[in-house]
């Protein structure tokens, strides 16, 4: 408890001062002779990407066990705040190296690409020292604890002439297909949207409930999923406005072991206080005037999240993994005919899922090999969290926020599609 409270501490002194909680040391951590296993670096195709992770905490396990069963990338280092935390998820994921000190992680395993899965306080720092070195990134959202922390990574990315990829990832099986149903022949122009992930809550006492390490709360943590949807669906966004406020600041815990699945049991002994914000609702309004309501709670019983974009000829819903259209007027191709609550004339869209992999580090790959643009990069990433920052700004000022930011959409989008004024429709 101690260590990890150190842990926090020192993350959170990160936003103000120089310094980092797995930079504290120059010591390294050497092979081990238990390190390799089934799918160890030395067994990995010869022209694999080299692969590093800084932070070995839940998270982690999503990008090492991708790359298990990828033979395109290999992880060559693991780093911690500490060499036991470093060294267990080397030796279970058959890694040769760990470390405790990012920068010597970088310096002495050199890797082409690392993963940064820390407390946000600590992703600015770390990312711009790995691009400093010539590295590609990938980091966890959200992507930093401040606007400003955020535009310095993308300039940081663009000297440096690596790629930069931040969570979220929407280019998965449902989203892409998903696109190829937005358009006017199909839904008619498109006329608003809604997006929103409500949760039970982190049920672990740590860092997430603490401002200073993690910036923000539900309206950063969370609510960076549902903008993303609506950015990477839409495209840039003009203005937002919205609401934020801490509904639980006396917060009962589960056991520690769940997150964001079930609420915590009414006669649980375990509580933190939360400085952070577990309710945001945001208005996000697009040049064309359509406007959408971005919705974040950490306080139900359930985990919702899903997405509706209604067009003037229907509506086009991304629930529970599932791709359901409502189309009153006409037959959806290759779609099944359904009922969905009380609306008929619903189609299911099928998609390919693939069960071993999301498809991330194929396509940072990809990125990184030059054979495809990046579909989470700085500049889009930049945008949406321009929105979530803007979105606490209008909040504590009351005041509608204009955005500045921009970005190319990685997919084509027809114009006409937001076209509402000039034709009759």
């Amino acid at each position: 408890m101690t260590n990890r409270r150190h842990f926090i501490k020192q993350a959170a002194a990160a936003v103000a001062v120089a310094g980092s909680a797995t930079s504290r040391s120059e010591k390294e951590g050497g092979k081990s002779s238990t390190a390799a296993g089934p799918h160890s670096e030395t067994e990995k195709a010869q022209d694999a990407v080299r692969l590093a992770i800084v932070g070995t905490g839940q998270i982690s396990h999503r990008y090492l066990k991708q790359a298990s069963v990828s033979s395109r990338v290999r992880f060559v280092a693991t780093c911690a705040r500490t060499m036991e935390s470093a060294k267990a998820r080397a030796v279970e994921y058959g890694i040769d190296r760990w470390f405790d000190d990012y920068e010597a992680m970088l310096d002495q395993s050199r890797p082409d690409a690392v993963v940064i899965a820390t407390p946000t306080a600590l992703h600015a720092r770390q990312a711009i020292a790995a691009f400093e070195r010539g590295v590609h990134v990938l980091c966890e959202k959200p992507m930093a604890t401040t606007l400003e922390e955020c535009r310095e990574m993308v300039a940081a990315a663009e000297k440096s002439g690596k790629i930069f990829l931040n969570m979220p990832f929407d280019a998965t099986p449902q989203m892409t297909t998903a696109l190829a149903y937005l358009n006017e022949s199909t839904i008619g122009v498109f006329t608003g949207a809604e997006a929103q992930l409500l949760l039970p809550g982190v049920s672990r006492d740590n860092w997430y409930y603490d401002r200073k390490v993690a910036g923000g709360g539900a309206g950063l943590d969370t609510l960076v999923y549902p903008v993303s949807r609506l950015v990477t669906l839409l495209g840039p966004a003009r203005r937002v406005s919205g609401f934020s406020n801490t509904l639980i600041p006396h917060r009962l815990l589960g056991d520690g072991k769940t997150i964001d699945v079930v609420p915590p049991p009414r006669n649980s002994e375990r509580s933190i206080e939360s400085s952070v914000d577990d309710n945001a609702t945001l208005l996000i309004e697009w040049s064309t005037g359509q406007q959408a309501i971005a919705r974040a709670l950490w306080g139900t019983s359930l985990v919702r999240n899903d997405t509706t974009i209604y067009g003037r000829h229907g509506t086009l819903w991304l629930s529970d993994g599932d791709i359901i259209i409502h189309s009153p007027e006409r037959k959806i191709s290759g779609g099944t005919p359904m009922t969905r609550g009380a609306y008929e004339r619903c189609y299911s869209i099928p998609y390919k899922k693939d069960q071993r992999t999301e498809g991330l580090l194929e396509h940072f790959v990809d990125c990184i090999k030059g054979v495809t643009q990046p579909t989470c990069g700085g500049q889009q990433q930049l945008h949406l969290h321009e929105i979530l920052f803007r979105g606490y700004d209008a909040a504590r000022s009351g005041q509608v926020q204009t955005l500045e930011t921009t970005f190319t959409p990685w997919h084509s989008v027809d114009p006409t599609f937001h076209d509402t004024r000039t034709r009759p429709i």
